[in-house]
């Protein structure tokens, strides 16, 4: 791998459609290669063989006995992912060796981009989840959290802005979240009710507003 050459990313996880969406915002955001697998020892074979840039490895990876988080992160760096009710096993896998870990539905494909970019980059790795936390748009569930509290947005409508301002299109948020483009659509439709706007670039531009507020 050169500087300027697109990175090669393994994916590794069980759930087909989360390696889809994850797959899609990769290649969207830093052209990278992208590589899966459905279980830890099958991740651990093809990383082997193919020598990756970097993992990206969901923590409950189907394993037979091996630690895969062990076994990857002698292999490439890894990024574990968790969905939110599992941050303690987040912590664990970095603390078994992975670079840093990622909470599902909490970046968008540029900030995914980004961190792969920055455990791949000698030096640049980060450690844990207030490293990556700085990475993925520190400022980014601040904003979230500013317009829940003054709009009365859902944890999950501040979570749909807080995509929609990161350019994330409709059918890539519900690849991201793992729901349906109607769901996307209806909560973006509450959401320009909350905030008094007609369209997604006055939401943005509300996005905008609140995060220059929190300077």
């Amino acid at each position: 791998m050169t500087p300027s050459s697109p990175l090669t990313v393994l994916l590794a996880g069980d759930n087909a459609v989360m390696r889809a969406g994850l797959a899609a915002h990769l290649r969207r955001a830093s052209g990278s290669t992208v590589l899966e697998s459905r279980t830890g020892a099958e991740a651990v074979k093809t990383a082997g063989e193919e020598l990756p840039d970097a993992v990206l490895l969901d923590v409950h990876i189907p394993a037979a006995g091996a630690d895969p988080v062990r076994e990857l992160s002698r292999l490439a760096p890894v990024v574990a992912l968790a969905f939110s009710g599992d941050r303690e096993e987040g912590r664990a896998a970095v603390a078994r060796g992975a670079r840093a870990f990622l909470q599902y539905g909490s970046f968008t494909p540029p900030e995914l981009a980004e961190v792969v970019a920055a455990v791949v980059r000698p030096g640049g790795e980060p450690a844990g989840q207030a490293e990556v936390d700085a990475l993925v748009a520190a400022r980014g569930p601040a904003t979230a959290a500013a317009l829940r509290a003054e709009h009365g947005l859902t944890e999950r409508e501040s979570q749909v802005i807080r995509l929609v301002a990161g350019g994330m299109s409709n059918s890539m948020i519900s690849d991201h979240l793992v729901v349906s483009e109607k769901t996307v659509k209806n909560h973006i439709n509450h959401i320009y009710a909350k905030l008094h706007v007609r369209n997604r670039a006055e939401a943005v531009q509300r996005w905008k507003e609140a995060e220059s507020a929190l300077v």
